[in-house]
């Protein structure tokens, strides 16, 4: 949707209540356009600056330098190798479903937290610090005096046993003579499978002779992995994660917000606990579950000369790590409820509902009076005019004199830009006529679609919204959250409205703007028998098009 600047001035001038979304609107073709991004509220700009980034020249430079030094492979580690890709050549040939069940393997980790779900002793409010060879020599008399519970100290990084932290040991010894709970970490360049499992079997060599109470992270979020796709990186997370843990490690992966929310398959954070990093936020912008949250990388600890990164603990890793040998008198406050910073959920500024044939016949009078603002109603489906909703016209038309305002909205199974194409044409015949104080909305999610890559989800995207948007429609897209984060490019946010949805959360995990967030699928409504989706709005979308006379106005 694309807007002038002084259309958009206009707009501005009345739309906008609450959180502002991006968002832009079609007009004629005469009209030159501007992409507009507007703040919102849930845009969050996490920094993709890696807490290890003044190491990281260093770290490169020294990793090439041993692997000159390297002329030929062992037999030993050409047999590892060949099995290490012999599992990922199984692994890839199982990524046959939309990345939120992906993985057909056992959940060795769901089922043994399954296991002790009950117990009084799963959480426990922690405060810890990560370390590294960047915090010189630590005095841990004086960290355990301060409060600090724990310490997640890095191991070392790359995949060269001269990588190991220099730090590591003495460091380890230390915090574990006081008494202070131990985990690490080892911070990954790997770009591919091969190189994260030579990172895991470096990082087993460097940490063997040691026992921890916090598990083992994979700190994966470096410059050279952001670029590249979903599938990449977790199969380079699963690579590293499932040698650690056969060797009897408890695992857990580590990164940034962004990073998790766009690079990470959901079904690996299910697999695997999570330590989240998020700054100078009240709570984490992170609706999966997680055990630890890295809140400051600029903190300040009696005993360490400089700033350390801070960190909150919500497992009671202590006891998840050995419950047999476990001693609750030595963590006193445990319980079997985590208590996880809340946030408020923000309700927008109108309460929506959307429909299809599946709602059958609604009395649109009552939905009104139980306080619904807007319907998003389903015109139709595929590329053919026969697939048409059977409901439409009658739930345009009576939701229209009940008051309500409408949008509408087309779910794809288009494939190719020219089928998409042919079904944003059939679209506009269906929708022909009526005034829509609502954007039409793309619905994008199928699982025939989520096969295809990125590049090609954004193409069919375009597609559809450009065919529709040229005949002066405002147009936006739809799905669910992990389908959003990874595969569509970040220029069709710019382009488009979007409606997120996301369920069972108070926001979603969509780091983009959103104008209208789908938070259940399982609401009710007086005059709908059965569930019914209900969404928040936060932009004014029906000033919007009014004042820029799109949608038949």
């Amino acid at each position: 949707m694309k807007l002038s600047q002084r259309l958009l001035s206009a707009a501005l001038s009345c739309a906008f209540i609450g959180s502002a979304v991006s968002s832009q609107a079609a007009f004629a073709d005469d009209v030159q356009s501007t992409e507009t991004v507007l703040s919102d509220i849930y845009d969050t700009t996490e920094s993709a600056e890696s807490k290890e980034k003044i190491e990281e020249a260093a770290a490169q430079a020294t990793e090439a330098e041993a692997e000159d030094a390297v002329t030929q492979t062992s037999q030993t580690e050409t047999e590892q190798m060949t099995a290490a890709l012999d599992a990922v050549t199984a692994f890839a040939e199982a990524v046959t479903e939309p990345p939120l069940n992906v993985f057909s393997i056992y959940n060795a980790h769901q089922g043994y937290m399954e296991r002790l779900k009950n117990s009084e002793n799963l959480y426990r409010r922690a405060e810890g610090i990560d370390v590294s060879e960047w915090q010189h020599d630590v005095d841990w008399q004086k960290v355990k005096n301060a409060g600090i519970d724990f310490a997640i100290i890095r191991a070392g990084y790359g995949k060269m046993l001269n990588q190991k932290d220099p730090y590591f040991d003495t460091n380890v010894q230390q915090a574990q003579a006081l008494g202070i709970d131990t985990g690490t970490y080892w911070y990954s360049y790997a770009t591919t499978v091969e190189a994260a499992q030579q990172e895991a079997e470096v990082c087993y060599e460097v940490i063997k002779n040691y026992d921890f109470t916090y598990p083992v992270y994979f700190d994966i979020e470096d410059a050279c992995q952001s670029k590249l796709s979903t599938a990449e990186v977790s199969a380079i997370i699963e690579t590293f994660c499932t040698y650690l843990e056969e060797k009897g490690y408890h695992v857990g992966i580590y990164s940034y917000v962004n990073f998790l929310n766009t690079k990470v398959y959901s079904s690996l954070l299910d697999k695997y606990d999570v330590w989240v990093a998020n700054f100078h936020v009240p709570v984490p912008n992170y609706s999966s579950d997680y055990g630890m949250w890295q809140y400051s990388d600029s903190g300040t600890v009696d005993g360490i000369n400089g700033v350390v990164d801070l960190n909150h603990a919500y497992v009671n890793y202590p006891f998840v790590t050995s419950p047999k040998t476990y001693d609750p008198a030595k963590y006193p406050n445990s319980t079997s409820e985590p208590e996880y910073p809340q946030v408020e959920v923000d309700r927008g500024i109108a309460n929506g509902i959307d429909v299809s044939a599946w709602q059958n016949s609604i009395d649109w009078g009552k939905v009104k009076e139980d306080g619904v603002d807007y319907a998003i109603i389903r015109a139709g489906y595929g590329k053919l005019l026969s697939q048409e909703d059977p409901y439409f016209d009658k739930n345009m038309k009576a939701a229209e004199e009940a008051g309500l305002g409408r949008g509408v909205y087309w779910y794809s199974y288009a494939t190719t830009p020219e089928a998409a194409k042919q079904e944003a044409e059939t679209c506009l015949q269906v929708i022909k006529g009526y005034k829509l104080e609502y954007p039409v909305y793309f619905d994008v999610e199928d699982s025939v679609i989520a096969k295809l890559s990125t590049a090609e989800v954004s193409a069919i995207t375009d597609a559809f919204c450009q065919t529709v948007e040229k005949e002066g429609y405002f147009v936006g897209i739809t799905s669910y959250t992990n389908f959003l984060n990874t595969k569509l490019d970040s220029s069709i946010f710019k382009k488009y409205a979007v409606w997120v949805a996301h369920y069972n959360v108070n926001r979603p995990s969509f780091n983009k703007s959103y104008g209208m967030w789908q938070y259940t699928s399982t609401g009710s409504v007086n005059g709908i028998n059965g569930n019914v989706d209900r969404d928040y709005l936060y932009v004014d979308y029906p000033s919007i098009i009014k004042d820029v006379h799109l949608n038949g106005y």
